[in-house]
């Protein structure tokens, strides 16, 4: 862990180690209540992804608490609701064409986000129609909470660019921040592991031989990194922290390492979609190749 410390200031952990990233994330002392100011430069940085990951006063579901008992129900309930239809999609289903003809190189380039985001609104809402105005709110929601350009933040805030995309997304899922979330952040790790098959697809050997679980593995693309605090002062891994030293986990990295991290397999803060995510992508891989087998 690479500490910047600022006494008063800024207390930011830097963790990019798939052990350590575990252990931050497994303690119970680390936590989303992101509710200190102590620290100007911590508070900056979780207010900005706060701001943008909340729709009318609550927070999207990974920006909540562990002990909520909402969250706790609804990311269960998602759970089982995608699990069930692992085994259709896994089979490669005729609403997965448009993205296996876009693997095979025979879509349009600029139509993949439209497109994958109007197969993930599906999930939520039969009447979602994906729009190049819900793919560009999209793109400014899963800009805001990490961008580094001040001022830019700042005119969206002002203008209220990013208040406008929350609320044309969230219009389209009856309010559902699980579902926004979906449509506006995780549609792009889909999009960037569907861009990553589309690669292998282009290898010949790697089309006629590899599996698609085999491939699904290969292109499974995790979230750039993720934002814990700690509610107390302690020690973890031989480093001390503060009450409310922010924790930066970089999965993106780390989960080249353990794919487990991609989805922060068997943590109470793991993705809903562990397992329907790979089988998509099965379903993809599945479809685009169907020709050759």
């Amino acid at each position: 862990m690479k500490r910047s410390h600022i006494p008063g200031v800024l207390d930011v952990f830097e963790v990019s180690d798939p052990e350590e990233i575990k252990a931050v994330n497994g303690d119970p002392r680390m936590d989303r209540q992101f509710d200190s100011r102590t620290c100007p430069l911590n508070w900056l940085l979780v207010k900005r992804s706060l701001n943008a990951l909340s729709y009318g006063g609550i927070r999207f579901p990974t920006m909540t608490a562990r002990d909520s008992a909402v969250r706790k129900s609804k990311q269960q309930a998602l759970w089982e609701r995608l699990n069930l239809k692992v085994p259709e999609v896994r089979l490669g289903p005729e609403e997965l064409e448009p993205l296996a003809e876009w693997v095979r190189g025979d879509g349009v380039e600029e139509t993949l986000g439209q497109q994958t985001q109007q197969f993930l609104g599906r999930l939520f809402s039969e009447t979602f129609v994906a729009t190049p105005e819900t793919w560009d709110a999209a793109r400014t929601l899963v800009k805001a909470p990490r961008s580094s350009n001040i001022l830019k933040l700042i005119w969206w805030s002002i203008s209220g660019k990013l208040r406008r995309a929350k609320q044309l997304l969230a219009g389209m899922v009856n309010d559902d921040l699980s579902a926004v979330n979906a449509i506006g952040i995780a549609v792009h790790n889909l999009v960037n592991s569907l861009r990553r098959m589309k690669s292998v697809y282009a290898d010949t050997n790697s089309r006629l031989n590899l599996s698609p679980p085999e491939v699904a593995n290969r292109c499974l693309i995790a979230p750039a990194s993720l934002y814990r605090q700690a509610t107390v002062a302690g020690e973890l891994n031989g480093s001390q922290f503060s009450n409310n030293s922010l924790f930066v986990l970089n999965i993106g990295s780390a989960a080249k390492l353990d794919r487990s991290l991609v989805f922060m397999r068997d943590s109470w803060s793991s993705c809903p979609a562990e397992q329907w995510v790979p089988a998509v992508l099965e379903g993809v891989w599945l479809r685009a190749t169907r020709t050759i087998h």
